[in-house]
């Protein structure tokens, strides 16, 4: 019966994965247009992001694009540092930036803010981008282009750690990155993916009617909103961001949680729209990450009791688990990759327990 369970855990994922990376690898099928030059709103919504606001609006001041076709919409979710000063110090310095800041006040969260930021935005593309993250220059020249097909409602990028190597757990980071970045990219292929980041996500006003404020998923749930519309939600493999991840294991797992929360909760909305019938995202998206994003941590967290309970009866058996580990910690990429695998099976447990008791963790928790 171990094994039974085991083949299930680890071929759900190795035949997903193996089919993701196969589509990954295909031609997209999208009628895309290079020289595709939209007028766009740029929101970038801020709580108590004094370290990082300046660098910020810099790096959307280098971004190449025509200044005359964009519009930057700061919307400050009552911060109570500087912020606002310094955001306006930056913008008199820099009149040649067409940047608008609105203030939500009392704070009412992320969502909030850039759905008050949408409606006062005059342009028919969204792009919305985290205040600490960072863009290379030619991330709109090649992601805009994924927007002139009409049946594209919304991209995404992949984010990238800008702290990469500072520590074990950022390096750990990097290869769960490049996994997710693989299944995304496989998901888009097939028609979409509703796991999309903050640091650069488009989308056509057409598509949605406002960022999601019930999930606490403003990016992915958005994109599940855009899809349910009969729109397609893609990654673009060549658009990245840089941010920092938390150097710490505690640090990396209260984010990681959080993600989870949202992240699955938008899966146990799928599940419910695919029993009713309703669900747009393809069966064969849908069903495999449903299952491991809530099924599989179920039977993970099983199979670890029950091998605790015969190691316990059986002291015996401990000696194949030690070698295996002896072998596989020889290999730096491997022994990551497990660690990392092992940690997050934990955590989507953890978050399915949390999304049966209908808990949400806020982002900015500062």
């Amino acid at each position: 019966m171990w094994l039974l369970f085991f083949a299930v855990f680890a071929g759900s994922y190795s035949i997903y994965f193996g089919y993701l990376k196969l589509y990954a690898s295909k031609q997209w099928g999208l009628k895309t247009d290079a020289q595709f030059c939209p007028n766009i709103t740029i929101l970038v919504p801020a709580h108590n992001e004094e370290k990082v606001i300046k660098t910020k609006l810099k790096n959307l001041a280098e971004v190449f694009y025509p200044k005359d076709r964009m519009e930057i919409i700061l919307i400050d979710d009552a911060s109570t540092d500087q912020t606002l000063v310094k955001a306006y110090d930056f913008i008199k310095n820099h009149p040649e930036l067409p940047v608008k800041v609105l203030k939500q006040n009392p704070r009412k969260g992320k969502a909030s803010a850039l759905n008050m930021g949408l409606e006062a935005s005059s342009k028919d593309i969204v792009v919305m981008t985290d205040a600490d993250s960072f863009w290379p220059p030619k991330i709109l020249r090649k992601a805009l282009p994924y927007m002139s097909d009409p049946k594209v409602g919304a991209i995404t990028g992949h984010g990238m750690a800008a702290n990469f190597g500072e520590s074990w757990v950022t390096r750990t980071e990097e290869s769960y990155l490049s996994l997710m970045k693989l299944i995304r990219l496989g998901e888009s292929k097939i028609h979409s993916t509703i796991r999309f980041e903050g640091c650069f996500c488009v989308f056509k006003k057409n598509a949605f009617d406002k960022f999601d404020d019930e999930s606490g998923a403003d990016d992915s749930g958005t994109a599940l909103r855009v899809v349910q519309n009969s729109f397609r939600a893609i990654l673009v493999p060549e658009v990245y961001a840089f941010s920092d991840v938390p150097n710490k294991l505690w640090n990396r797992i209260k984010v990681k949680t959080r993600r989870a929360v949202h992240l699955n909760g938008l899966w146990f909305q799928c599940l419910k729209l695919l029993l009713k019938g309703h669900l747009m995202l393809p069966k064969r998206i849908a069903i495999p990450e449903i299952f491991i994003a809530i099924f599989n941590p179920i039977i993970f967290v099983g199979l670890s009791c029950v091998t605790l309970i015969l190691i316990a009866f059986h002291p015996i058996a401990l000696i194949p688990l030690i070698i295996g580990f002896c072998v596989v910690g020889l290999i730096p990429k491997v022994r990551n990759c497990l660690v990392q695998g092992i940690l997050d099976q934990f955590i989507l447990f953890y978050s399915i327990i949390l999304c049966a008791r209908k808990k949400k963790i806020v982002a900015w928790d500062n």
